[in-house]
């Protein structure tokens, strides 16, 4: 990993070096901030940083830094997220419930002899996202009309609240050159931006190794903090903990099993930070399935699970305990169930239900602490007369288990510890239970007609409040089906160094034009 930077050597211990070198890293080419650089450790590569066609990851960070918007995510008095007005703009406001318009400042200039950033590069960014991976952000935009150079209006086909915080303030409503990426083969980009316009720009890149932001003097907002950000391509999880413990990264992703050492006793110099992560896991249940089709049997499994020992025994005692689907920090969270562990209340269930003898499969991704959470589950439920296996599955064949289209593994399919990621607008973690989502995601195969109307009141009820008791009560329904035993809101813990004072997006993706030194 040839970084071709000032070597220095500040290692702790020989020990330190040895292990980060038997993990595949020189010592000397993974390097900490120094001066008015900020070194963030990145779990995976760069790579395609087009808005349209991104995975994620530092890609989101590239966007966010190097790249306009019109508007950004922040978080409410309540905690939750919503959004604000970009440092862009003059003004973007909601008209009314299909109308969005927006006045851009004048004199934002495109790197690469771009010219100005205009409405036109707008009506551009946001019309191509209609057909592109990203699409789902979306929904019902209808086209951009241009007002005059700067300013323009966003036609919806039909409201949808989520428009903000799933397009325009995601990394969605990232604004590109009109004219430069209309050059390009398939008005496409991956590696390298056609232009940019922000805090910083993105001025090298090495694959497999780095990715260098360094301020822009032309941009037109608040200064970024430091000089130069260095995301630096560290795969191995423990790799990057002993670099940070040896003063060479300065913000990294930990392992919820470090964040409980960390908790106990931080290293030199360093803080630990936790954010409320995009994911919300769960043990679903196959309605479908004879064994698991008297809603009895399912309840009786709810309440037979004990998850505050789950919590305990598979994510080190550091992850939240989860009421719904609906992450911390996400409009619809939800801070209690109707059901707990109750031992008694699940034989009493069974009971009713005359079933006695009961065998079901317990399948999940072959991963330690999955694994952890099934030994616990598999106890559990012995204790009320279930005997569970636990059949651990490779990534692949999982992520196909419930889907019809890959064949008739959904039929046979029982019990599964689930996780899925999601944007921060309720619509988004609970779209995957609607009735068309049975045979593709909701595994569950259950379908409900309050709910499904729900759901489409939910995207475009405009007012918090009535919103928010759309989804409190859609998250009630799918308990009370009996088959979802709520697990945890896998965080994000991120250690840093004190002299820094690190932001993230709400997917956990650091957020370098607002890291500032401490």
């Amino acid at each position: 990993m040839d970084f071709k930077l000032s070597r220095r050597t500040v290692l702790q211990s020989a020990a330190a070096m040895a292990t980060i070198t038997a993990l595949g890293i020189k010592p000397e080419h993974v390097l900490g901030a120094e001066g008015g650089i900020l070194k963030v450790r990145m779990v995976g590569d760069i790579q395609v940083l087009d808005p349209g066609y991104m995975i994620g990851g530092a890609e989101t960070s590239a966007l966010y830094a190097c790249t306009p918007r019109l508007a950004v995510p922040v978080h409410d008095a309540n905690g939750n997220w919503t959004w604000a007005p970009s440092a862009y703009v003059e003004k973007v406001a909601q008209d009314d419930d299909t109308h969005i318009s927006f006045t851009l400042k004048k004199g934002l200039k495109w790197s690469n002899n771009g010219g100005e950033v205009t409405a036109e590069d707008v009506k551009f960014s946001f019309e191509r996202m209609i057909n592109s991976d990203w699409s789902a952000r979306w929904p019902t935009l209808d086209h951009v009309e241009v007002k005059d150079s700067h300013s323009g209006v966003i036609v919806l086909k039909t409201p949808f609240v989520a428009t903000w915080l799933l397009g325009i303030a995601s990394e969605s409503g990232s604004i590109l050159p009109k004219a430069l990426t209309e050059k390009l083969q398939d008005a496409k980009f991956t590696t390298e931006f056609p232009a940019q316009c922000g805090p910083y720009t993105m001025t090298e890149w090495t694959p497999k190794q780095k990715m260098v932001l360094k301020a822009n003097p032309d941009y037109v907002g608040d200064k970024p903090a430091f000089a130069e950000v260095h995301f630096i391509d560290v795969e191995d999880t423990k790799a990057a903990e002993l670099a940070f413990e040896g003063h060479e990264i300065d913000v990294t992703s930990i392992t919820t099993e470090t964040a409980a050492r960390y908790k106990k006793s931080l290293p030199a110099g360093a803080k630990l930070v936790e954010t409320p992560g995009p994911f919300y896991s769960w043990i679903g249940m196959n309605t479908d399935h004879p064994l698991l089709k008297d809603i009895k049997v399912r309840k009786a499994i709810q309440r037979a699970i004990d998850v505050d020992s789950i919590l305990q025994g598979a994510y080190a005692g550091v992850s939240p305990k989860a009421f719904g689907c609906i992450p911390i920090g996400i409009l619809g969270h939800r801070d209690a169930a109707k059901y707990s562990y109750n031992p008694d209340e699940a034989k009493a269930l069974l009971k009713e239900a005359g079933v006695s003898g009961l065998k079901l499969d317990l399948v999940t991704l072959n991963q330690t602490e999955r694994i952890a959470a099934c030994q616990i589950i598999q106890a559990n439920l012995a204790d009320v007369g279930i005997e569970v296996t636990i059949k651990p599955v490779d990534s692949g064949p999982f992520w196909n288990l419930g889907l019809e289209s890959k064949g008739d593994d959904w039929k046979n399919l029982q019990l599964w510890i689930m996780q899925y990621r999601c944007s921060p607008d309720p619509s988004d973690p609970i779209q995957w239970f609607l009735k068309d989502q049975v045979g593709v995601w909701n595994w569950e195969r259950w379908s409900d007609p309050e709910f499904e109307d729900l759901y489409k009141k939910g995207l475009e009820e405009a007012d918090t409040k009535k919103r928010e008791q759309i989804y409190l009560r859609m998250q009630e329904i799918m308990e009370d089906t009996g088959a979802y035993v709520w697990l945890t809101f896998d965080p994000l813990f991120y250690a840093h160094a004190d002299t820094v004072t690190p932001a993230f997006e709400s997917g956990g993706e650091v957020r370098a034009e607002l890291c500032t030194k401490a």
